[in-house]
């Protein structure tokens, strides 16, 4: 009898977007490809259990749809797992229905941020099966018995992140990637956290992991990039954690093992959180070879920023800037516009400010984006609410496309647009004009 077998799949895309339901995505000069990490863990999972396991990276590998499906008609599994963000569910769809077509045996798993809060609409899809939510096994399902749809409670949160093995990275077509702020050096993603302490009203990460920050140990964490150092010569590593210093204690033992191991020669950037970064801190992650902190600053306004809960002031942005820079680590800011109530003003100030923190305070550069107002946010419950949605095709949910899906009082789509596209240019014309100063 053979072993079950699993696919999971991160399916194509055809826009080229890194948004995630929560945080400000990078801007188009600043993208980023990633592997998806979660599949990679469950991979992890599945093949401690026994279970035999493959992974298409569609999106990364450029696949189209009919290349995935035949590869899935090749390996023949007994399940598909497809990992879904806002702006994907069609395709995702799109890709379960095709599975089926090749082989109605084939059981549709689907997972990923906008599945853990729009479960009982994608179930009804007659080409899914399974829905998975937050950190899903079978409490935490979302399946059909019959005619009926049957949620199992959720799950609790994994207490102890050690006992999760690492991503299944030797799964991967090319397990090393490449991104702007590496200088196209090859470099791995990683995640040490889950769960952010903040309340910043357009995140939905706290609604999936919760707002107590749990930690992998930093003996864990320091073995992990070792393994990576060892295994793929990887000399760059990008942390993905929504706030990787929220504890500030953990940070530095972080910082102090990564040289008391001999891994302080690997360049890494993480994101951090204005108000919470110290001089004592950025000392830390200098020695320990952080070259790159960004930081989630999002409005130049202070109306604005109360508004969406983000916690700080603007003259906290400026010193935490400046110190970061003194501190000889540089500083990326992600900045967005279009958020309920904005004006043509307001929207000016953000990207005035963003330019006074780069002439004035030191920092290296900045992406822009669209507010967007994904599910599971207080952000969206707001706009659903108030009926500021201008449509339910979550195709259109995307950082990305440069176009607001809100509808806004005080501001035309065509001035909102022209000042996203005026902030792009820039700062992208002042980052050229720097290099040859």
């Amino acid at each position: 009898m053979r072993p079950v077998k699993c696919i999971l799949i991160d399916p194509p895309d055809e826009t080229s977007s890194s948004d995630y339901n929560g945080g400000t995505g990078p801007s188009t000069e600043m993208h980023e490809v990633y592997p998806s990490l979660g599949l990679l863990y469950i991979a992890g999972v599945l093949r401690k259990n026994g279970i035999d396991v493959s992974v298409i990276e569609a999106r990364t590998t450029g696949l189209t749809y009919d290349e995935v499906i035949s590869r899935v008609e090749e390996e023949k599994p007994d399940f598909a797992g497809i990992t879904v963000i806002t702006s994907k569910v069609a395709g995702a769809l799109r890709l379960s229905a095709g599975i089926k077509e090749a082989d109605q045996n084939i059981k549709v798993i689907l997972g990923g941020p906008h599945i853990h809060f729009e479960h009982r609409t994608v179930i009804e899809d007659p080409s899914v099966d399974f829905c998975v939510r937050g950190e899903g096994n079978i409490r935490g399902v979302t399946f059909k018995r019959g005619k009926d749809v049957v949620v199992n409670p959720d799950r609790p949160f994994i207490h102890d992140l050690d006992d999760i093995p690492f991503p299944t990275r030797d799964l991967l077509h090319d397990p090393v990637y490449r991104g702007a702020w590496t200088e196209d050096q090859a470099f791995l993603p990683m995640i040490a956290t889950r769960g952010c302490p903040y309340h910043c009203q357009f995140c939905a990460s706290p609604a999936i992991w919760g707002h107590l920050q749990r930690r992998r140990s930093v003996r864990n964490v320091l073995e992990e990039i070792g393994y990576l150092n060892k295994k793929f010569n990887v000399r760059c590593i990008r942390f993905l954690d929504d706030l990787l210093v929220a504890n500030k204690r953990w940070a530095i033992d972080l910082c102090r093992g990564m040289i008391e191991e001999g891994l302080d020669d690997i360049v890494w950037a993480c994101d951090c959180r204005v108000g919470l970064m110290s001089e004592e801190l950025l000392a830390e992650l200098k020695r320990a070879n952080c070259q790159i902190i960004f930081y989630g600053i999002e409005f130049g306004n202070q109306r604005i920023l109360d508004l969406s809960q983000k916690g700080f002031t603007l003259d906290q942005v400026r010193k935490t800037i400046e110190m970061t820079s003194k501190a000889g680590v540089s500083a990326y800011g992600y900045f967005m516009m279009g958020y309920p109530t904005e004006t043509e003003e307001t929207i000016e100030d953000t990207i005035n400010f963003a330019l006074e923190l780069a002439r004035d305070y030191g920092m290296d550069s900045a992406g822009f984006s669209i507010v967007t107002p994904f599910p599971g946010t207080g952000l969206y419950e707001y706009c659903k609410r108030n009926e500021m949605l201008k449509s339910s095709d979550w195709s259109r949910y995307s950082y990305q496309q440069g176009r607001s899906i809100i509808k806004l009082k005080n501001i035309r789509d065509e001035e909102l647009e022209a000042l996203y596209e005026r902030a792009l240019y820039q700062f992208q014309f002042r980052e050229k004009i720097h290099q040859f100063v």
